[in-house]
């Protein structure tokens, strides 16, 4: 899965002037990945196991929801159901990248902006979300 077209950093402000709120979705190529919805002083992320299925089809299977608040981490109150998606990947111009960007349309139940098109930072996450995953584990 590590060469998977799934695989990186994809973010719904990439691209686009900085907002108070945005929400990334992170895949590693080792079938772990999360969602993250941060505001300033808040956040909730969802951590999950994904498999592909089929041809733009993945399964993402959430174990853990995580809330921080002001610096507090805690548990949140349930983890999403199990899910098997559809999925498309575009090429779009955002106002501040000056060539096509690959954008991803996953419309997971258990994301923030779901309506949204994520945009690739990077095929290697930040360092933030590795801390993050082996905090999590």
């Amino acid at each position: 899965m590590r060469d998977d077209e799934i695989v990186g950093q994809w973010s719904v402000e990439a691209g686009y002037h900085s907002s108070m709120e945005d929400e990334q979705f992170v895949f590693w190529g080792d079938g772990v990945g999360l969602v993250e919805y941060a505001r300033p002083g808040a956040s909730t992320c969802v951590l999950f196991r994904w498999a592909r299925t089929a041809i733009r089809t993945v399964r993402l299977e959430p174990h853990r929801r995580v809330r921080r608040d002001d610096g507090a981490v805690g548990e949140a109150d349930e983890v999403p159901e199990v899910v098997e998606l559809g999925y498309r990947i575009t090429r779009e111009q955002r106002p501040l990248i000056g060539e096509a960007l690959p954008v991803l349309y996953l419309p997971a139940p258990f994301a923030a902006i779901p309506d949204r098109g994520y945009g690739l930072i990077t095929r290697e996450p930040a360092v933030y979300f590795a801390n993050m995953r082996r905090a999590s584990s």
